[in-house]
Order: C-alpha cells, then sequence, then structure tokens
C-alpha cells in the first residue's frame, strides 16, 4: 500500500513550527520570520518531499518557473497568442498563467506587484496604457510587453506595424469608391489606438480626403471587454445614422459590436455597407457575408514572446521586434467599382 502523502502537520512537527509558520513559507509570508526559521520548514519540505516541492525550491531559488501573461480584456486575440505561448514556454519547463486586468490601470498595477511578490519568473504585458508607473523593485523581474508598446521605459516589446495596417485597409476601402469612412478605436491611451488612427489618417491624405473627426469613436478605457463591444455598437449605430457606408473597426471586440449594430439596422453588409476588422479567426469565413479584415501574426508572436522571455530569465538582452500583418479581403469589402463593369 502506498504511504500516505506529508501533510502540513507533519512539515510543522519535522521543523519543531506551527502549521501556521509553515503556510508562510509557502506562500511567501516569511518576512517577518528569522532565516534560521524559515530554512528549517525548507528542509523539512525537502526531507519529506512535501508536494509542492517545486515551488519549495523555488522559494530557494527565486524561480517558479511560472510566467505570468496579464490580458487587457477577454479578445480572442490574446487566447490565439497563448496557445503558441504555451508551447513554446513548455520547451523551457516554462508554465502560463493568464490573468485579466479588464483595461484598469490600478488592477493592472496591483496584479504586476502580486506576482513580482510570489516570485514568478517573469511577466508577459499587454499594459492599458502607453504610460506605465515602473516601480524600482519591479527591475528585478524581466517584463515583456507585447502587442501594446509603453513610453518611457526600456522594457523589450513584440508589436506589429499598426500604421501601415490600418493604412492598407483604409485604402482598400478607398479603393472600393466609398469615401466615407468611419472608425472604431479602442482606449485612447495605448499605442495601438494612436498608431491605428494614423495609418487611417495616412491614407485619406494620400486620397486628398478631408479628415472628420466626427466619424471616429473610441471605446471607454476604463471597463474592458464588455465595454468595447457595447462601444462598437453605439458608435456603429451613430455612423449609420450619418450616412456612413463602411466601417474600419480596428479590433476584434468592436467588430463584434459594429456587426451587431449593422444587423438591427437591417442593412446589408457588401450591398449597404463595407466594413473591415482586425484579427483573422474561423469565424470569420463562416459569417454571412464573409468578413474581410487584417489579419495578425498570431502565432508568431506567441512563439517569438515565448523565446524573449526564456532569454531574459537567463540574464541575456533581447531587441524589441514589430511583425508585419496581412490585409485578407473577403465579402464584407468587395470591389463596388467592380460591380459597375
Amino acid at each position: 500500500m502506498e504511504k500516505n502523502k506529508p501533510t502540513l502537520h507533519d512539515v510543522a512537527k519535522v521543523a519543531g513550527v506551527s502549521i501556521a509558520t509553515v503556510s508562510n513559507v509557502l506562500n511567501n509570508k516569511s518576512t517577518e520570520l528569522g532565516k534560521k526559521t524559515r530554512q528549517k520548514v525548507l528542509d523539512a519540505i525537502d526531507k519529506l518531499h512535501y508536494e509542492p516541492n517545486q515551488f519549495a525550491r523555488s522559494l530557494k531559488t527565486g524561480q517558479s518557473n511560472l510566467i505570468v501573461f496579464i490580458v487587457p480584456d477577454q479578445n480572442p486575440f490574446f487566447t490565439e497568442i497563448l496557445t503558441e505561448l504555451n508551447n513554446e514556454c513548455q520547451k523551457h519547463q516554462l508554465h502560463v498563467a493568464v490573468v485579466s486586468s479588464e483595461e484598469n490601470e490600478l488592477r493592472q498595477q496591483a496584479l504586476i506587484e502580486t506576482f513580482i511578490a510570489r516570485n514568478v519568473s517573469a511577466i508577459i504585458l499587454v499594459p492599458v496604457k502607453s504610460k506605465l508607473k515602473f516601480k524600482k523593485e519591479w527591475s528585478q523581474t524581466p517584463i515583456l510587453t507585447i502587442d501594446r508598446k509603453v513610453d518611457g521605459t526600456y522594457l523589450p516589446s513584440i508589436s506589429v506595424d499598426n500604421k501601415k495596417a490600418a493604412f492598407d485597409a483604409t485604402q482598400r476601402i478607398i479603393d472600393s469608391t466609398c469615401k466615407n469612412i468611419g472608425l472604431l478605436l479602442a482606449n485612447p491611451d495605448i499605442s495601438t489606438t494612436s498608431e491605428r488612427k494614423s495609418g487611417y489618417e495616412q491614407a485619406l491624405k494620400k486620397n486628398n480626403i478631408k479628415l472628420d473627426e466626427q466619424l471616429i469613436y473610441y471605446s471607454n478605457q476604463q471597463l474592458g471587454t464588455d465595454a468595447q463591444i457595447d462601444s462598437g455598437y453605439h458608435a456603429t449605430k451613430s455612423l449609420i445614422n450619418k450616412q456612413v457606408q463602411a466601417v474600419v473597426a480596428t479590433n476584434h471586440l468592436l467588430l463584434l459590436g459594429a456587426l451587431q449594430a449593422i444587423k438591427e439596422s437591417g442593412k446589408k453588409i457588401s450591398q449597404d455597407m463595407i466594413i473591415i476588422g482586425f484579427d483573422d479567426s474561423y469565424w470569420n469565413e463562416i459569417y454571412t457575408p464573409k468578413l474581410s479584415v487584417i489579419s495578425q501574426p498570431t502565432k508568431e508572436i506567441g512563439r517569438v514572446a515565448g523565446e524573449m522571455i526564456n532569454h531574459l530569465i537567463q540574464g541575456e538582452n533581447v531587441s524589441s521586434i514589430e511583425l508585419n500583418t496581412k490585409l485578407i479581403i473577403r465579402e464584407s469589402c468587395s470591389f463596388i467599382k467592380d460591380k459597375s463593369l
């Protein structure tokens, strides 16, 4: 018969301390304990092979082999990145945990501080703003940003050429003989928003189309996932009332809200309206009509993030990288000019 696994009580007995003391050590709340007491607990854990031994060892080495991926919302874009990130991290015996800040700066700060205090090996962050209140004590933990950049820090980043992506999407709509183009943007305080707006403006300028700020809408930056969908919905309703015939939705959640508004209006995509979204997924091809999108290299982002975070943990230097996107045209952005031929 297999022996019973050791318990907290067993560890406490061998170490000659209370169960509460053992629990404090395991939860990294042992700052007020003497070094000798702490070491007694760790020695007892090793001697008894108490689970989780890996965590006990991490308290000694300062390495937990745990990577925390802090995302801003429940956008499927981040889920697709996570799949490849997990695969790459497993090659280096690293494990990934995901938490959401829901676009809340205070929650983001609290999450970073909590996980650094718990000796995570590294943090992969999608920042909620382009400014980050970086604390000195964070410098000992590798932090990599993806998708969005942070100003004024030396944090390495993985991003895409957002300006070109938005330019390509806007230009394609203009080529479809539509010049009245609405733009749905996310949080105004993040780098991707300003970059995508810049690409949109560049396309209008190239084609001598006057910029109309009344056709540009930002999402509610404080409430996360639901707020972005809701913002896309209400913004698109307003654009429809303004007789706008084309929309660029700069993320998946805004696109969902836009599609709902168009459906309720009774208008037909590709017939009455043109729409291009960001981020590709299988449902974009099965939706009727099939949706045109800017496809971001989610698999490559995940793979590169796993590689870079491992290098950072090993104390190696890494450089920021910017990847390319691809404009995929489907039925939602058919050429109006072609129909007259």
